[in-house]
């Protein structure tokens, strides 16, 4: 640890556990805040629900590190929440996988006002433990302006919101305005790297409400955003053009530009999210809408090919090219309903349609195979996701044992979901049959490569068009038996109209209060886990880096659905549901005022979990290839049930905030997460896999889903503010993490390392604030890879938890109206 990191540490630890006598009135906000999320009929507070929950503000939002996306947000806010900044060529550095505990993005639901937000068309591919292959909401496409506050319930809750909440429920609750708004306009990029800035930045939110009738709100948000790419690439080394005849190496060798001829990393995007809330009271009735629409363009570099090799030709690019994946997105979702009262009854109907639809391409690329004639642009295929869900929920509170309140929930819910994608330009991926003619190097008479360089392809045969519904029903009960003890008990049954069947999940919960500042809770549940249409369904053709032999190399592989003939015949078999089992004990404090902290301990027991195979290849793997019309020198890969797991952690979050006299009101927050994952059981290897002496999941991949991300992470955080000012310092501490090959010799391990982010605001009037900060202020990156490297890859492990690109400054306006 750093003198710094152990001078912060110190002193935040001093403060925030300094004595009563010293707090003051003003801390307590988050305290008695009241959430709506985790108990389906009563609002309760934050200490005083009987699951872990954290509140986020909107203003937090706002003012986290020069309007950062919402999933790097909840990052730096939340202990057990974590968002990967992935080093990929394709639409993960994008829609980047980000989990809940542990687990992944599709076993965290998100809801927006309650309300069942759709998921993305994206999957998360190559990601380890973090939904690998699940297409889970995408949470960078909410405007971060019509945010009022976001609930996080860190707790398995299936039983009461439904599949998919296995780790947890994030709740995005919209602003409600009726008057006033307010303007964001954030600049910013990242430090110098090699002498050269990149990743500029440029983001404006606004959002204003409008008042209608006697109490009829209108809420209008924007956020719009354009980004440079950010790269961290090194020199490509090795020969680069054909020898010249006699053996002689071709002088332009030595005057070659050779640095970042790589261009994977964070992309060039343009995108821009609008959102619309509206209510207003009619006959008694509380009728409400809400809407958000998103575009979103994205170009993301791939690797160098090299001019001498069978992936190029010269006549189209003499000096070799690096192709780029490109993405245009659109999304939208609108929900409408009504609320009131009936026979003593709350009632709550609703109906929520959202889509999201993604083209995607590949420029300037070539299809080898084609000759001299080929495109150098692709439309490689579109992919889609939609979902229609509608809901009856009913609650009301009664009187039970002489007097004491029992809060009855009920509801139903039907849901439809349909998933699709459709393979683009015949180009992409038609095998030509252009052959290098005599003279050219070394490639005279060899055919060349087949599809668009720098894509990922579909074919007609991968196609997919999968849809189910979903229909389901539950109650959830919560008793006050005492002033000081809570017992709640929920119940939902599910049935799928496809192969995942039905189920009945079930959760108790419990909290007792010792007294005025301890309080005991516990949870005990168990969930389910549909395959999601895009595990059952994905196939592709795309190009990945992996380490052979000590070396970074590129393979072509192959993703194939369960059912298809190459999926059979390599032993896949149809996917069934993942099922869990939740576990979780916790203590609630609030010895004085200003201070609170609450400590959670859990296991999630995660059966038949959904993983990728590791790559499948070998002389048994290319006679499938060919007997199914594919190209030989294909690596496989499929969807399987593969693993059980097991994870267990433990949650720290604590805050303490007191007036210091004239001299302002400090706050300090600390959140800790200790998490860690174990392999308690492997899918029997199928015959078909052995009888080719290969294995099913493989020693990397068992590495990806145990020890692809930290075990620790810690956050500590100060804000003072005084007259004007504003002071906000942030310490993140985040532990090692191994990235692990099917060769023990060329596992790569990566040290813990503390972040620095620091800023300063200024209200310049009532209406016009200033800020300026820095995230990542010292330029901490993670620790270089140890192998080999000849394609210029940024040297960094790329599945760092903090990224591989360094700090980043900017500055921010606001105005408010």
């Amino acid at each position: 640890m750093t003198k710094r990191s152990l001078f912060l540490c110190s002193s935040l630890a001093g403060l925030v556990l300094a004595s009563s006598a010293a707090a003051q009135e003003g801390g307590a906000e988050s305290v008695s805040e009241v959430v709506v999320t985790g108990s389906r009929g009563q609002a309760r507070t934050v200490v005083s629900s009987p699951a872990p929950i954290d509140v986020i503000s909107g203003e937090q939002l706002e003012r986290l590190g020069g309007a950062a996306p919402l999933r790097d947000a909840l990052t730096q806010l939340i202990p057990s929440f974590q968002a990967q900044t992935v080093g990929s060529s394709s639409w993960d550095s994008l829609a980047r996988p980000a989990g809940l505990r542990g687990l992944g993005g599709v076993h965290v639901l998100v809801l927006v006002d309650g309300k069942r937000r759709h998921n993305s068309s994206l999957l998360n591919l190559n990601t380890g433990n973090l939904s690998n292959g699940g297409n889970p909401v995408d949470l960078d496409l909410i405007p971060s302006s019509a945010i009022s506050r976001i609930e996080v319930l860190r707790d398995g809750a299936a039983a009461q919101y439904g599949s998919d909440a296995i780790a947890g429920v994030i709740n995005v609750i919209l602003r409600k305005d009726r008057d006033g708004g307010r303007l964001n306009v954030n600049a910013g990029q990242r430090f110098s790297y090699n002498g050269v800035s990149d990743g500029e930045t440029l983001q404006a939110d606004l959002f204003h409400g409008f008042a209608f009738g006697e109490d009829g709100f209108a809420t209008v948000a924007l956020d719009a955003k354009t980004q440079h790419d950010s790269l961290r690439g090194v020199d490509l080394t090795g020969q680069l053009y054909f020898a010249l005849p006699g053996g002689v190496a071709d002088p332009r060798e030595a005057t070659a530009y050779r640095y970042q001829l790589y261009r994977g990393g964070l992309p060039k995007t343009k995108a821009a999210n609008l959102s619309l809330n509206v209510g207003q009271t009619l006959g008694g009735a509380e009728v409400y809408g809400s809407g958000t629409l998103s575009f979103r363009d994205a170009v993301v570099g791939q690797g160098f090919r090299r001019p001498n090799s069978n992936q190029n030709l010269l006549q189209l690019y003499p000096d070799g090219f690096a192709p780029n994946y490109t993405l245009d997105e659109l999304d939208f979702q609108t929900t409408a309903g009504a609320r009131w009262e009936a026979g003593g009854w709350n009632l709550d109907l609703s109906t929520t349609y959202g889509r999201n639809r993604v083209d995607h391409g590949s420029s300037n690329t070539l299809n080898a195979s084609l000759g001299p004639t080929s495109p150098t642009e692709f439309h490689t295929f579109r992919s889609t996701f939609e979902q229609w869900t509608t809901n009856l929920d009913l609650n009301r509170e009664v009187e039970v044992f002489g007097g004491r309140p029992l809060t009855l929930a009920a509801g139903a819910e039907y849901r439809w979901e349909h998933y699709e994608t459709k393979a683009g330009d015949p180009a992409a991926y038609a095998a030509g049959n252009y052959v290098y003619p005599a003279g050219y190097g070394n490639l005279g008479g060899r055919a060349a490569s087949v599809g668009a360089q720098g894509a990922v392809i579909l074919t007609p045969a991968d196609e997919a068009d999968v849809s189910r519904a979903n229909y389901a029903a539950y109650v959830d009960l919560s008793l006050d038996v005492t002033d000081r003890f809570l017992v709640a008990a929920a119940g939902r049954y599910e049935d799928y109209d496809d192969a995942a069947g039905d189920v009945l999940s079930g959760k108790l919960s419990a909290r007792y209060e010792f007294n005025d500042a301890v309080a005991l809770r516990a949870t005990v549940s168990n969930g389910f886990r549909a395959p999601s249409l895009s595990q059952s369904g994905y196939a592709q053709t795309a190009n990945q880096a992996n380490i052979i032999n000590g070396v970074f190399t590129f393979v072509e592989s192959k993703t194939v659905r369960p059912d298809s003939p190459v999926g059979q015949a390599l032993g896949a078999q149809p996917l069934k549901p993942e099922k869990s089992t939740n576990y979780s004990v916790g203590l609630a404090l609030t010895p004085f005022t200003g201070f609170s902290a609450t400590v959670d301990a859990y296991r999630i027991e995660l059966r038949d979990r959904i993983a990728l195979t590791g790559l499948l290849s070998g002389t048994g793997v290319a006679a499938v290839l060919a007997r199914n019309g594919f190209p030989t020198n294909l690596s496989v890969r499929y969807f399987a049930n593969a693993i059980d797991t097991n994870t267990k952690g433990v949650d720290v979050v604590a805050s303490y905030a007191h007036e210091i006299g004239d001299l302002g009101r400090l706050r300090y927050t600390l959140g800790f997460n200790w998490n860690k994952t174990t392999i308690a059981g492997i899918a029997p290897n199928p015959p078909e896999l052995a009888g080719l002496g290969l294995t099913l999941f493989d020693r990397q991949q068992q590495g990806s889903a145990t020890r692809s991300t930290p075990r620790t992470k810690l956050l500590l955080g100060a804000e003072w503010t005084y007259d004007r000012w504003r002071v906000n310092l942030r310490e993140s501490r985040y532990g090692k993490f191994d990235s692990i090959n099917n060769n023990p010799a060329f596992d790569q391990h990566y040290g813990a390392k503390w972040l620095t982010d620091l800023e300063v605001g200024y209200e310049v009037s009532d209406r016009i604030s200033v800020a300026v900060g820095a995230n990542n202020i010292f330029d901490v990156y993670p620790d270089r890879n140890t192998v080999a490297d000849t394609n210029g890859f940024a040297p960094f492990g790329g599945n760092s938890p903090f990224g591989v690109y360094g700090g980043y400054y900017y500055g921010r306006l606001t105005v408010n109206f």
